[in-house]
């Protein structure tokens, strides 16, 4: 009996606190759970009031740690990134969807969610936004959702040509790109996952074979397709797996070791992963050549040397 009677105290007192806690808002809870860096940076941004009032609001919520080291000098850009962490709307974790597209309170800008299936031993499910895995979610408040996510969100600043156009270590893949045609390519094909060879990696592959690729623009073209599959491919998703490219007759090998090495096909995965407005841009130390297409890449420079 008395145990029956402890049982019952414990659901009541169970019950109420869920009650109490679903009074609160973002702030309040923020605030209980001691995330101080957060609450510290909302109320800098001016943003307090707003995630107190109705709502509702959607935050994303990154680690403590990561937020110590952000610059808050400039107050506008400080408000511009965190606004960026609040979708407009209430989304628990069952209404993502993979490539979903959140709006949020910072204007003409977006999040993507993606949602992976690892399978393993057992089939696991990985939600990310804007490539940062979410590691809590549901966290259920009376004006809004909180989730907790694994770093800070930046946007988007253009497509995967932008980026690559940008990244100096990717002046040569800018040039093939265009040597190609493939411009509008990698503007207008969204979502896509570049691999992108760094200059050290053309220069691996060597001058003679990169001018003789640029020499023929159709067969460029094709070897430069092969570092492109479709979809959003956050690292996070990455098991061992084949997937089709754009160069159709051969499927590129993705791996990943111990948890931070990455590869595609032989090449290694280099700084970090970088979002673009139609996908996302993986930084590569080799060049790829597809089975089907070593042959004629060899042939090219037969006879010659591909010394740099």
């Amino acid at each position: 009996m008395y145990s029956l009677f402890v049982l019952c105290m414990l659901v009541v007192a169970a019950t109420a606190q869920t009650t109490a806690k679903s009074t609160l808002t973002i702030i309040d809870y923020l605030t209980a759970r001691r995330n101080t860096n957060l609450v510290n940076l909302i109320q800098q941004a001016g943003l307090t009031d707003t995630l107190k009032g109705s709502g509702p609001y959607t935050l994303f919520a990154p680690p403590e740690s990561d937020l110590a080291n952000l610059d808050t000098s400039d107050k506008t850009k400080l408000a511009a990134l965190l606004k960026y962490h609040v979708a407009n709307g209430q989304y628990k974790r069952a209404d993502f969807y993979n490539e979903m597209s959140l709006t949020t309170l910072q204007p003409s800008s977006e999040l993507r969610v993606n949602v992976y299936l690892a399978k393993g031993i057992m089939t696991v499910e990985i939600i990310t936004v804007e490539g940062q895995t979410m590691q809590s979610s549901d966290a259920v408040m009376s004006n809004g959702i909180v989730h907790f996510i694994k770093g800070v969100m930046t946007p988007p600043t253009g497509t995967v040509l932008d980026v690559v156009s940008k990244e100096a270590n990717l002046t040569t893949l800018a040039s093939v790109i265009k040597s190609a045609s493939l411009e509008n390519f990698f503007q207008d094909q969204k979502p896509i996952t570049l691999f992108a060879p760094t200059d050290a990696a053309f220069n691996k592959l060597g001058s003679a074979t990169v001018q003789a690729l640029v020499a023929d623009p159709a067969l460029l073209k094709s070897v430069l397709q092969y570092h492109v599959v479709p979809g959003t491919l956050y690292r996070a998703s990455y098991h061992s797996s084949y997937l089709h490219t754009f160069e159709e007759a051969d499927r590129i090998r993705l791996s990943q070791f111990l948890f931070f090495s990455y590869e595609a096909d032989n090449g290694s995965m280099v700084g970090n992963e970088l979002s673009a407005t139609n996908g996302v841009v993986q930084v590569i130390d080799e060049v790829l050549i597809p089975s089907s297409l070593s042959g004629q890449v060899k042939a090219l420079t037969a006879g010659t040397t591909t010394a740099v």
